[in-house]
This record gives structure tokens, sequence and C-alpha cells, in this order.
């Protein structure tokens, strides 16, 4: 197979560039624009500027704040609607990982009419949705450093009814632009900064240990995911400590959007139990449970990953000489442990998993699409094992 890599998004990064954004938009030819956000974002005081650059460029600005995490089908409807009502050239999303899939959802949903969920892909399908009408212009502004949805070509939606993550993937949602300013960024929580930077780490090592990036290996696409774990080792605890530290701030925006490239070839069993875990214990902190199971994921593909390993090892100060790569695998186990007792992980229990949902998280584990590409498949029992280990803790 080829390795094949795609990006068509223009990224603009550094300290205050958002004072840009409406000069970009308007070089589009729009004259109406949605702005889509939480009601986070907006206490935050990080809409208002955001609307007033754009206004003062000539663009008339509608608004929709009902954004919620893990978007629900209801409300990527409820946006569409506003979205239908204003005919809006274009869409700037504001926000985390939620505001910029809700926004790329209702563009897909605005030009192709029809219920998303009948353009969604489920997360145990291959199949990329073809949309046969051309999308608007979509400028993402990322206020947390994790996702990297800003450089994506996928939107994650819930339904709630079925208790399930649905996914559209295709080159067309792409963002025409991330406007990427850290200074967005240093009023995030630590709690908020530590689990969107953990989102980070998790995308970047299981980007260099999916099923299909072990089909298609490629140094491109590895340089990308070692690059941003080494940003997040070195930055995401001084940013959890000092959110106005803007080097750090700006170090892990670009950790951000690097590990979205450095994961282009798909995602391991850190993300497809996540996903389990949000959808069975309605958790809504998709970092955290994503890297959660993670180190054990890692000491148990080692002999696949054996080159990879070695390298994300010394980024972990794990000392590799003369030890098989089985002793390789349980030491990473560890210092990754070490590392999100550093970050401050809370354990399972913590998030709100109950060890009766165990069962069932796994179940659904086993019908995800990055499980079922696995390069070597974990049995239940040993699912079960993580779950019930990242449930006690990182001690």
């Amino acid at each position: 197979m080829d390795y094949r890599f795609d990006l068509p998004t223009k990224i603009l990064a550094g300290p205050g560039c958002s004072a840009q954004l409406g000069v970009h938009v308007g070089a589009t030819g729009a004259k109406r624009v949605l702005c889509v956000y939480d009601k986070g974002v907006e206490a935050a005081g990080i809409v208002d500027p955001i609307v007033a650059n754009l206004e003062a460029a000539g663009i008339e600005v509608a608004r929709f704040s009902g954004v919620q995490p893990d978007p629900p089908l209801e409300v990527v409807e409820e946006c569409t609607a506003t979205a239908a009502g204003m005919k809006p050239d274009a869409f700037v999303a504001v926000g985390g990982g939620s505001s910029i899939d809700t926004a790329k959802a209702v563009n897909a949903n605005l030009m192709n009419p029809g219920k998303l969920k009948d353009h969604a892909i489920q997360l145990n399908g291959l199949k990329v949705f073809p949309f046969e009408n051309r999308l608007k212009p979509l400028f993402a502004l990322p206020t947390t450093a994790g996702t990297g949805s800003e450089v994506s070509q996928g939107a994650v939606v819930t339904d709630s009814e079925l208790k399930l993550k649905l996914s559209v993937i295709t080159p067309d949602m792409t963002p025409t632009m991330a406007v990427v300013d850290p200074s967005l960024m240093t009023g995030m929580p630590p709690n908020v900064t530590a689990s969107t930077g953990l989102d980070a780490f998790a995308h970047a090592v299981e980007g260099m240990m999916s099923g299909l990036a072990i089909l298609t290996p490629s140094p491109m696409r590895d340089s990308f995911a070692l690059t941003a774990i080494e940003l997040v080792i070195n930055n995401l605890p001084t940013a959890i400590k000092d959110g106005k530290d803007i080097a750090a701030r700006t170090n892990m925006a670009y950790a951000a959007f690097m590990a979205m490239l450095g994961s282009t070839s798909g995602y391991s069993m850190g993300h497809v139990m996540g996903h389990a875990i949000g959808e069975v214990s309605s958790i809504h902190n998709h970092g955290f449970i994503c890297a959660s199971v993670l180190p054990f994921n890692v000491e148990f593909l080692a002999e696949k990953i054996p080159t990879q390993l070695i390298k994300l090892a010394r980024l972990l100060n794990v000392d590799t000489d003369g030890r098989t790569v089985e002793a390789i695998g349980s030491a990473v186990n560890s210092a990754m442990r070490d590392f999100y007792r550093a970050c401050g992980l809370p354990s399972l229990k913590e998030l709100g998993m109950a060890t009766g949902d165990i069962k069932e998280i796994v179940s659904h584990s086993t019908k995800g699409t990055w499980y079922m590409l696995a390069p070597k498949k974990p049995t239940e029992e040993e699912m079960s094992g993580w779950l019930q280990a990242a449930y006690e803790g990182w001690d």
C-alpha cells in the first residue's frame, strides 16, 4: 500500500494571528458568516473580539452558541436550521474539537440536505462518504490544543439514542484555514489543558501503531508524530501549571495539529476504547479517556513497532541499551503512566466509569474500525484488564 498525504488546509499560526481573520475570510468573497462556538468560549471573552474583527472587515456575522461536548445530532440539526435561515457564505468555528466538528457537520448538512446521520458512517465502517455538493469555506480557530480538528478531514458526532459516535470522513470537510492563535488558549483551565494535551499525545502515539500505519510505513508521518510527542512531553506540564506561559501554549498548539498530521492512517486501541468508554459510561472527557488505556496498548504492540518504540522510549527518558523489545515496552508503559501522574490524569473511576460498564465497553470496542484493522488484536480479557487497571489509577 502507498502512503498518501493531503493537506488542503492553510495554516496560520502564532500569538495574535487571529487579528488577521477578517482579511482571510474576506479574501474568499464571503459577505455573511455563521460563527459557531459554545457558551464557555463566549463567557471567556474570546468570541466578541473575533466577531468584531470580522465585522470591521465588512462581514455580516450570525452566531450559534449552542455547541455541546461530543456534538449530539440534535444540536447539529439545530445549528443547520440557523444556517439555513441566514445562508452563510462561510463558517467560522471558535473553540475546541466539538465546536469545529459541529461547524463541519453543519456545513455538510447544509450543502447536502438531509439529516447528517444519513451522511455519516459509524466508526466500524470504512466507507468515505462522497459529497455531491461543494461545502462552504470554513475557518477553524482552536481554543484548545488537542483534537487537531482544525486540520482533519473528519467530524465526529453522537447519536445519543443509539449511544454511538458517528463519523463523517472526507477531504471535503478539511477546513479552508486553521488560524492557530495560542493567545486564545491562555485562559484554558488546567484540567482542560491536561485533557486536550493528552488527546494530542494519544493521536501521535497511536498514529505510529495503527494497522494502516504499519502497512504503510512513512518517515514523514512518524516525524510529525514524534515531534508532537516531544512537544507534549516538554510543554504540557508547564502549560498545566502556568496557562499564561505563551511559549508552552505555542508549542502545545503546534503539537495538536502535528499530532493529527501524524495520525492520518488512523488510530489504535486508545481511541477505540476511549470512544467506547464515552459511549457506554457517558463520560465527556475525550482526551483523558483515550489516553487511559494507551500505555497498556503500547506494551501489547511492542513487537510490531520496534523502531518507533525505541524512539518513543528515548523521548520518555527510558534507557533502551541492551534491553529486549518486550522489556522496553514494559518500561514505556511505566514511563507513560509516570507522565500521566505528572499531568494529573484521573483514574477511570474518578472520571465516572463503573466496573459494571467494562463488559459493554469491551463489546463496543470489538466493533470499532481500528480494532478490526489492528495488527494484533487484544482479547476481551486483555481489554478488560486494561480497563480495570486504568480504573484503579496510576500508582
